[in-house]
């Protein structure tokens, strides 16, 4: 049985706040949250000389005062899912205040919210849908066929969005593609007079596909001094939302080069 203050009971932990720290990056925790909750776990267990090293692709976990050991996680992919946010800071405050937690069932509570699901794929993809073609009513885009075909368009946009995610896992090229999506689907519904112009439906379908979620996170970390984050976040931010411009100015340029109409 490991003791308090053993090396193995060290490094579980250690990989406790690691793991702990990772599901929180993933999900689109900021810089200062994991940081602080990583540092929380581990004095938690009476380990008080950590340091920690975060940015939006990898986290590093070290003891420099003592044995040494570090461990380090980089990040491929990230997302933003604030009920996994709210349930990991509820799981680290429970494991603070229980001192009788051990590290394996801890791991085995993060397991089980890693395989926690929101909401159904039905709600989301509605929720999405709803979302869009009520902003494009609010633009004036409040007539029925601008409704019916942002609510379709932006939901078949997020799933272009996400079925290439898994193949190329890089935000800015799936970003684009699902733009481009949108922007040819509003110029083909303008010209054959389903709509009267494409500009509503094309702003309303590219909202779930805009950064700004990751864009304040960005300048969050940025306020709070954690000058690497920021920058990174902003600049992802910055680069997906280029990508989403450069998208629909492709295709509405095409559509004015043929002698289409905006």
């Amino acid at each position: 049985m490991e003791t308090e203050f053993s090396p193995d009971n060290k490094k579980n932990v250690l990989r406790l706040a690691l793991f702990i720290g990772e599901l929180m990056l993933v999900n689109g925790a900021e810089t200062y949250r994991v940081e602080d909750t990583i540092l929380r776990i581990c004095k938690s267990r009476n380990y008080c000389h950590i340091n920690v090293f975060t940015s939006p692709t990898v986290i590093i976990i070290s003891d420099y005062r003592f044995d040494g050991y570090s461990f380090m996680r980089t990040i491929k992919n990230r997302s933003i899912d604030l009920n996994k946010i709210s349930l990991l800071n509820s799981f680290s405050r429970e494991f603070v205040s229980n001192k009788d937690l051990s590290v394996q069932d801890a791991i085995k509570e993060l397991k089980k919210i890693v395989h926690k699901t929101s909401y159904s794929h039905l709600v989301v993809s509605f929720s999405t849908g709803i979302g869009s073609a009520a902003f494009a009513a609010l633009l004036e885009g409040n007539n029925l066929p601008t409704f019916i075909s942002t609510f379709i368009t932006s939901i078949v946009a997020v799933m272009i969005y996400n079925k290439i995610m898994k193949v190329s896992a890089i935000p800015a090229f799936s970003s684009f593609i699902a733009s481009i999506f949108i922007a040819t689907i509003g110029a083909v519904l303008s010209q054959i007079g389903v709509l009267s112009t494409p500009a509503l439906l094309i702003v309303g379908s590219i909202m779930p596909l805009l950064p700004g979620v990751s864009f304040i996170k960005g300048l969050r970390d940025l306020i709070a001094g954690d000058l690497i984050s920021g920058v990174a976040r902003a600049f992802d931010a910055g680069v997906t939302a280029i990508s989403i411009a450069c998208g629909v100015g492709v295709i509405l340029d095409i559509l004015l080069r043929l002698g289409g109409k905006l």
